[in-house]
């Protein structure tokens, strides 16, 4: 990824527009970010990572990105940044989401909320940036631009941070951190969710095979102890058994099989009974229950035969006993019957008579309803008749007044004095033409009513036009002295271009004068930090050469030492050799020198030495050999200073020359020549104002020339309208005139609405009488009709008057209560004599004639019936008890032994399932020296990239010296387990050494190089993006200034991999080595930014 140029306005503390050029930058390799606390440094990397991924790095709210200082002002926040992602060179443009003022409205001074925006263009291959048209556009929504970003860079926003701005502080507080803490740092760099998941997965289901295989232990303990109390139930069932049949010996009883087994049935547990004990119990107690069941099944029999004989006897008396009691109410329901016999007779003949009288009542009935309809009709015609007479007088009433002249006469007089002479229907035709008539003059007085309005709106329209008239005419000539004062204002402006083209001619002069002054000027100062910086490359590179040299010349007098020392012990060894061999000497062994078994005089070490053993001689040739090799390590480091310092002091001397060289070319005065630039600027503003000022003139000179070209067109318009209108309202007031005349004969105390309506009235009234007479002589007819009718009836019934009629006459209630009684008693007599039909009752009637009684009670046999059968039913009931017993011992066996084989494999599964948790969790790998949970063995895979690229960036900033090795052993007094640690061998002492022992130039490097080693292992990881451009923040304010030497030296030659390095920091030291710079500088209206390239 390459950065070329990042615009961006309205932004947090920017509310101007700021650009940044970082091609420049690029070119230069190293360039310092810097500025004052609070000035808004890292506002500018969040600019950077908005752009790509639409939030900052501290996830601001983006309502919170709309600079303050422009909230007010209308300035929407922008930014855009031009980079390169996989030889693609894009251009990102983003808007977040802000509060804008709302201008105009009803909401005038409200803020409105506009959404995030976000749009995406890519440049064609070898165009030119600048051309816009060479800009292809990919995306224009937020989510797609996100999206494509997303697969551009293939990285996500923290893993950008890490890579791309790299906080020494936090990378030094990881180099020295616990693995447990280095652990939580690396989790958000690398996806180990999966791993995590199938962790916490495996111990859970690890736990609950546990728990069911406890479970389980607890559900075998419910088989055994219900087994228990089946099989003493059991006993008890034949127990109770042999003691109903007097001590019957049964052989193979249940108890002494128990007994057999060497288990009493009261002291078997749960713990005793096994899969074993259960077969033997049930085969014992099923042998014992066959018998019992054999012998109760007889005896059942021999209950249920002598119940059955009982229980026919009980039913041939009982049923005679019925019959009995049947024959006797017979008897009494018959003399009841013959009691009625008079009533019944009566009843019949009422019944008759009321249904021969019904149809003449019903149609009395209707002749009394048809009178009185008659009567009703009758007085609703008088009604009628009396409102229609009233509606005539009050209309023709209503027409007069006092000032009506006598000899007028009205069309409702005319009509209404016509109409007695008329039929219904001429009547009527005679109405609706007065009706037409009056409709026709209510329809001309509502046109002469608009006429008059129309009129009254035209004379006001006239007097309006007079009034515009003369507000014209006077504009018109205020119009005219004002563009007479215009031209006069103009002639003093005639000079103007020739004095803005000489004045800008000057400033063209001294702009060029003061641009080589101050290039000049500028070489000048280059080429003297130049040869200051150089001036300090080379004492920092004698310094180091001087160290150097003392370092190897150490080093070689440690190696001369060291060899003295293993030439001495080799001679001393040499000396003590009959001392060594007489050691090894054993009474009765042969002498390895002289084979003599016999060792009278062993040579002797002198009083006070030590033999040197081959250990001693071993450990003195290793100092030797480390001594050696570190001394032609510090040799090398010599003469690697040694070249530097050389090539530093030609950088000087060529850079010294340079300086002279621009020096003999002259000095320029700056301030002299940006004076003069200052008076030509000056004279040329003056004269760009007097020509803005002559265009304004020319400008109002052209509006009032409009103007008065307008106002004239518009007072030829008003006074064209003006005579039309005039025109028109006397044409109107004509026609007024003569319609009024037309109408004025025909006019009434009352208008014309009134009379329409009160005609319509009349003829409403008129037909309603109509309707009223049709209606009466239709109820005339239909009383007619219904008396006619009941006369007829009359005359053909068996009653002689209408009066014995209504007095044979029932209500319906009396009626239904007539013909329930009678079909009552019929059905009575029906069923006596099918009773006394039957064959049983006549049965019953010869006994009761030969003076039988009838039969007794039969409560003793059914009494003996109910013990035979309940004494069968209790032996029913035992077998079923023992069966269902058998039954349960027989499932829970079965049930038992599936139980068995399913806990087995339960049990299998909860152990491997726990030493697979035990290996997730470290127990079982490597020991308690290692013990690496699953998660940190896969980030020790990382870890250890992230190392072994770190380690190359050590060794070539340590020269050699340092480097960084994995280790997944425990840290010492570490209660947490292994995996992340890490060790620095040190080649000098040969010893790998703590992170803690590192001074601060170290710790810097170290921390420096790992940074540097992540960002690479997550470039891999994510598509292997190149990122050209990092910022490296923090730590530089702590650092002596040897040490911030070397770390600028190894900042250097990071430039050479072709990377650009920005350095953040507001150190002075690093502002006066590092030329290149983006300066951002704090004010009160905000923050700006200045790029010195």
């Amino acid at each position: 990824m390459i950065l070329h140029t990042l615009e961006f306005e309205a932004f947090m503390a920017y509310p101007k527009r700021q650009e940044i050029n970082f091609d420049a930058l690029n070119s230069a390799g190293v360039f310092l970010l810097n500025g004052p606390t609070g000035a808004g440094k890292t506002t500018i990397l969040d600019a950077i990572c908005y752009a790509l991924y639409g939030e900052t790095s501290s996830d601001r709210e983006s309502a919170k990105l709309h600079s303050t200082y422009a909230a007010h002002s209308g300035t929407k926040p922008r930014v855009l940044l031009d980079v390169t992602l996989h030889g693609k060179r894009l251009r990102i443009d983003r808007t977040p989401a802000y509060n804008k003022p709302i201008t105009r409205g009803a909401r005038k001074g409200q803020m409105r909320e506009e959404s995030a925006k976000a749009t995406l263009a890519e440049l064609a291959p070898g165009a030119d940036p600048a051309d816009e048209k060479a800009w292809t556009p990919i995306s224009s929504s937020v989510a797609e631009v996100n999206r494509t970003i997303a697969e551009r860079t293939h990285l996500t926003k923290e893993q950008f941070l890490k890579v791309v701005l790299l906080p020494q502080g936090q990378f030094a507080q990881f180099l020295k951190s616990k693995p447990k803490e280095r652990k939580e740092l690396l989790k958000k760099m690398f996806p180990v969710e999966h791993y995590e998941q199938l962790f916490d997965a495996l111990l859970e289901e690890s736990k609950k095979a546990q728990q069911d295989v406890a479970q389980d232990e607890n559900t075998q303990r419910g088989y055994l102890e219900r087994a228990r109390v089946e099989m003493l139930a059991l006993q008890a069932l034949l127990d109770a058994v042999d003691t109903d049949a007097e001590g019957t010996d049964t052989e193979g009883s249940a108890v002494e099989g128990a007994v057999e087994a060497g288990e009493e049935p009261e002291n078997l547990t749960a713990e005793s009974v096994t899969a074993e004990t259960l077969d033997t119990w049930i085969a014992g107690g099923v042998a014992r229950a066959r018998e019992t069941s054999t012998r109760e099944k007889q005896e059942q029999q021999r209950l249920t035969d002598e119940a059955d004989r009982n229980t026919r006897l009980l039913a041939e008396r009982a049923q005679l006993q019925a019959d009995w009691r049947e024959y006797e109410q017979l008897c009494e329901r018959r003399t009841r019957l013959t009691e009625r016999a008079d009533e019944h007779k009566a009843q019949r003949e009422e019944l008759a008579q009321a249904r021969a009288a019904a149809p003449l009542h019903a149609q009395y009935a209707q002749v009394h309803a048809e009178s009185q309809a008659l009567a009703a009709r009758e007085q609703e015609h008088s009604a009628c008749a009396s409102a229609l007479e009233e509606n005539g007088r009050a209309l023709l009433a209503a027409l007069r007044d006092e000032e009506t002249a006598e000899d007028v006469t009205f069309p409702e007089e005319t009509t209404f004095a016509a109409l007695p002479d008329l039929e219904p229907a001429e009547q009527e035709a005679q109405l609706e033409t007065l009706l037409d008539t009056l409709r026709v003059l209510q329809k001309k007085d509502a046109q002469l009513t608009d006429e008059e309005a129309a009129v009254a709106a035209l004379l006001k329209q006239a007097n309006a036009l007079e009034q515009d008239k003369a507000r014209a005419e006077k504009t018109l000539s205020d119009l005219t002295a004002h563009a007479e004062q215009l031209a006069e204002e103009l002639a003093g402006y005639s000079t103007a271009d020739e004095e803005r083209t000489l004045a800008a001619h000057l400033v063209t002069e001294a702009q060029q004068k003061h641009d080589a002054a101050q290039q000049m000027q500028q070489k000048l100062d280059a080429a003297s930090a130049a040869v200051a910086e150089a001036e300090k490359q080379s004492k920092r590179t004698a310094t180091a050469e001087q160290k150097a040299q003392e370092k190897w010349q150490a080093s070689a007098q440690q190696a001369l030492a060291a060899t003295e020392e293993f030439k001495n012990l080799q001679v001393l060894r040499l000396a003590q050799a009959s001392s060594l061999l007489a050691r090894e000497l054993k009474d009765g062994e042969p002498c390895a020198v002289c084979g003599s078994v016999e060792h009278p005089a062993p040579a002797q070490i002198a009083e006070g030495e030590q033999l040197v053993e081959r250990a001693d001689l071993d450990a003195a040739k290793e100092r030797e050999d480390k001594a050696h090799k570190q001394a032609r390590t510090h040799e090398l480091a010599k003469d690697r200073a040694t070249k530097a310092h050389q090539e530093a002091s030609e950088a000087l001397a060529a850079a010294r020359t340079q300086y002279e060289t621009l020096a003999a070319q002259g000095e320029c005065d700056v301030e002299q020549t940006a004076a003069q630039l200052q008076q030509a600027q000056t004279r040329l503003a003056q004269a760009q104002s007097r020509v803005t000022a002559r265009d304004g003139v020319l400008v109002k000179v052209e509006r009032v020339r409009v103007d008065l070209q307008k106002a004239q067109e518009a007072l030829r318009t008003i006074e064209g309208a003006a005579v039309e209108a005039q025109t028109r309202h006397r044409d109107a007031a004509a026609r007024c005139e003569a319609a009024a005349a037309q109408l004025a004969p025909a006019r009434a105390a009352v208008g014309f609405a009134q009379r329409v309506e009160a005609v319509e009235g009349y003829r409403a009234a008129h037909q309603r009488l109509a309707r009223a007479v049709l209606l009466l002589g239709q109820a005339r007819e239909r009383h007619a009709l219904a008396a006619a009718q009941a006369q007829r009836l009359l005359g053909e019934s068996a009653f002689e008057s209408a009066e014995l009629v209504q007095a044979a006459v029932r209500t319906p209630e009396r009626v239904d209560a007539l013909e329930q009684a009678v079909a009552a008693y019929e059905l009575e007599h029906a069923r006596l004599l099918e009773g006394f039909g039957r064959e049983a009752i006549v049965a019953v009637a010869a006994r009761a004639a030969a003076g039988e009684q009838a039969p007794d009670d039969l409560q003793g046999v059914r009494e003996r019936v109910e013990q035979l059968r309940a004494a069968a039913h209790r032996l029913t009931l035992r077998e079923g008890e023992r069966e269902s017993v058998l039954r349960s011992l027989q499932a829970l066996r079965g049930e038992y032994a599936a139980f068995r084989a399913q806990t087995a494999q339960r049990y299998d599964r909860a152990q491997m399932l726990a030493n697979l948790a035990a290996a997730a969790r470290g127990d079982t790998l490597g020991g308690y020296e290692h013990q690496v949970d699953l998660v940190s063995y896969v980030l020790g895979a990382e870890f250890e990239r992230i190392l072994q690229s770190a380690s190359l960036h050590l060794d070539r900033m340590s020269e050699g010296r340092y480097g960084m090795v994995f280790s997944d052993h425990r840290a010492k007094g570490s209660r947490s387990g292994g995996g992340l640690n890490l060790e620095i061998p040190d080649t000098w002492t040969g010893e790998p050494r703590e992170a803690s022992s590192l001074s601060g130039g170290e710790s810097f490097l170290a921390s420096l190089s790992l940074a540097l080693g992540l960002a690479e292992v997550v470039q891999a990881n994510n598509g292997g993006i190149e990122l050209d451009t990092l910022f490296i923040d923090e730590g530089f304010g702590t650092l002596d200034a040897e040490t911030l030497d070397m770390v600028m030296g190894t900042i250097e030659s990071l430039r050479d991999s072709g990377r650009t390095i920005g350095l953040i920091s507001h150190v002075e030291e690093m502002k006066n080595r590092i030329p290149a710079q983006i300066v951002v500088e704090k004010g009160q209206n905000g923050s700006s930014v200045r790029v010195n390239s």
